[in-house]
C-alpha cells in the first residue's frame, strides 16, 4: 500500500485540503495524516476529511521539535517523560487525538517515544546540529558526539518504564487500532535501537514504523547503518516514512539527498506501508518523488 503524508500547520485546515487534493490529483487514494497539536478543531478536520472522501492508512501524533525538547509539560512525544504525572497526561492527550479522529479509521497510530531526559537538552540538540553542517569526516563527527552525549541509564530506565505503561494504555483503549513507534530523530531520542527493543518485547500489541530520513541523520552522527534498523526490527515493521536527507536536513523529497533508496526496495515486504513524506500542496514535489520511488521499485 502506498500512501502521502498530509499535515495540519500553520496553514491551517485550507493548508491540509490543499495537500489533500494534490494527493488525489497525484493518484494517491490513502494518506498519513499528521498532527503536531492537541489543541486543534478535531472534529471539524474529521469531518472536512470525510466530506473529501479521505481514507487514512496512518494517524501520527507528533510534536515540533521545540516543543518536544521542553520535558517539563505534556505533550504526544511525552508518554516516557521522567515526570510520572507529565508521562500519564501525554499518553491521554494521545488516545484523546486519537478517538476524535477515529471515525477516519486508520489503520496505524505512529508515535515518537520522545527524548532521553537530560540537562541544557535544547543547547546540546543545537550542538548537534552545528556538527552536521560541518565538513568533518565521520569518525572525528562521531567523537564530537559522544561528548556531547551523556545520557544517565538509570533514568532512561524509568523513562522506558513510563513510556511502557502509557503505551499499554494507549494500545488498550484505542484496540483495533495498531500502535507504532518511529525511528527517533536524534541521538537523543529516547527508542535508540537497544531501547527500542526492550520496548517492542515488552509490548506484543505495539510495532515498527521506520523514517528514512531520521534513520540516515543518526547514522550521520555515528548511530547504526540505516539497514540495521530495518534488518532488526523487519518483524514488527508495519511502515516507512519516505523522506530524503541533505546535509543535516530531513523530510526532504526522495532523489534529492543522500539516500539511496534503491537499496531500501528490497528490505520491504508486500504488507509495509510506504508513505511519501512530502510538503506539496502544488503537487510538483509530489510528482517527482513519486516517479522516483517508482523507478526504484518502492512504489
Amino acid at each position: 500500500m502506498k500512501a502521502v503524508t498530509i499535515r495540519f500547520d500553520q496553514s491551517g485546515l485550507e493548508g491540509l485540503l490543499r495537500r489533500v487534493k494534490a494527493g488525489q490529483k497525484g493518484g494517491f487514494d490513502r494518506f498519513d495524516l499528521c498532527i503536531l497539536n492537541h489543541n486543534l478543531p478535531l472534529g471539524r478536520i474529521a469531518n472536512e476529511l470525510r466530506e473529501h472522501k479521505v481514507s487514512l492508512a496512518a494517524l501520527r501524533l507528533i510534536e515540533p521539535r521545540h516543543e518536544a525538547l521542553v520535558l517539563r509539560r505534556p505533550g504526544y512525544s511525552k508518554a516516557g517523560a521522567k515526570d510520572g504525572a507529565i508521562a500519564l497526561r501525554s499518553a491521554e492527550m494521545v488516545a484523546e487525538t486519537a478517538l476524535a479522529l477515529a471515525e477516519l479509521r486508520p489503520q496505524f497510530l505512529v508515535l515518537d517515544g520522545g527524548y532521553a531526559h537530560v540537562s541544557n537538552l535544547q543547547d546540546r540538540q543545537l550542538q548537534l546540529d552545528e556538527l552536521l553542517d560541518c565538513e568533518e569526516s565521520e569518525s572525528k563527527r562521531k567523537d564530537a558526539t559522544d561528548k556531547i552525549i551523556r545520557l544517565d541509564q538509570s533514568l532512561v530506565e524509568q523513562q522506558l518504564l513510563h513510556l511502557c505503561r502509557g503505551l499499554h494504555k494507549v494500545s488498550k483503549d484505542l484496540a483495533p487500532l495498531r500502535v507504532c513507534l518511529l525511528t527517533p530523530g536524534s541521538p537523543f531520542g529516547l527508542l535508540q535501537p537497544d531501547a527500542m527493543q526492550h520496548v517492542l518485547s515488552d509490548l506484543k500489541t505495539v510495532d515498527y514504523w521506520h523514517s528514512t530520513s531520521n534513520a540516515a541523520l543518526l547514522r550521520k552522527l555515528g548511530g547504526p547503518p540505516e539497514q540495521e534498523w530495518l534488518e532488526r526490527f523487519s518483524p514488527r515493521l508495519r511502515g516507512v516514512y519516505l523522506a530524503d536527507m541533505l546535509g543535516g536536513h530531513g523530510e526532504q523529497p526522495p532523489g534529492l539527498g543522500e539516500i539511496d533508496f534503491s537499496k531500501l526496495a528490497p528490505e520491504l515486504a508486500s504488507s509495509v506501508v510506504r508513505v511519501l513524506v512530502i510538503d506539496d500542496d502544488k503537487g510538483t514535489k509530489l510528482r517527482f518523488g513519486t516517479d522516483y520511488l517508482t523507478r526504484v521499485g518502492i512504489f
